[in-house]
């Protein structure tokens, strides 16, 4: 279980590079200056700060799973609570993915449905990921005889 779960970390890692690479194209694309000039000077301010604050942490998970991988399935307290952390992070985007966003704006070309899908299969793989890292930092798999 520990080999699948350090390659989890690497595939992880490096798919939440891709995302942040992917992630500096958002604003182009979805026209964020158009649809962000009608907002108030702090508004806009406070939605350049909350995306900033998504992607360092995107980043940071990336930073995490790709060069601190022994240290994310150590079983410390720290490491416990940080795959509780990204195990909530993941789940609760993926929520968002599926009950919160309203993509009818958004065209429906297939590049656009071929990204929706993809995210959707990173962000559930991360939840399974973040799962399984927390379950062996419980100590899960030694105890219940399935590493």
């Amino acid at each position: 279980m520990k080999e699948l779960i350090q390659i989890g970390l690497s595939v992880g890692g490096w798919s939440l590079v891709l995302l942040c690479i992917g992630s500096l194209w958002i604003p182009k694309v979805l026209g964020w200056s158009e649809k962000l000039a009608g907002l108030t000077p702090l508004m806009r301010e406070m939605w350049w700060t909350y995306s900033i604050y998504v992607w360092s942490s995107h980043l940071f998970f990336a930073v995490l799973a790709l060069g601190f991988g022994e240290w994310l399935m150590g079983g410390t307290g720290a490491a416990m609570a940080m795959s509780v952390f990204m195990l909530l992070w993941w789940a609760a985007r993926l929520g968002i993915q599926f009950f919160g966003f309203d993509l009818r704006e958004i065209e429906g070309s297939a590049a656009n449905r071929l990204a929706k899908h993809l995210l959707t299969l990173l962000f559930a793989g991360l939840v399974v990921l973040y799962g399984l890292l927390l379950g062996w930092n419980l100590g899960f798999f030694e105890k219940g005889g399935l590493g």
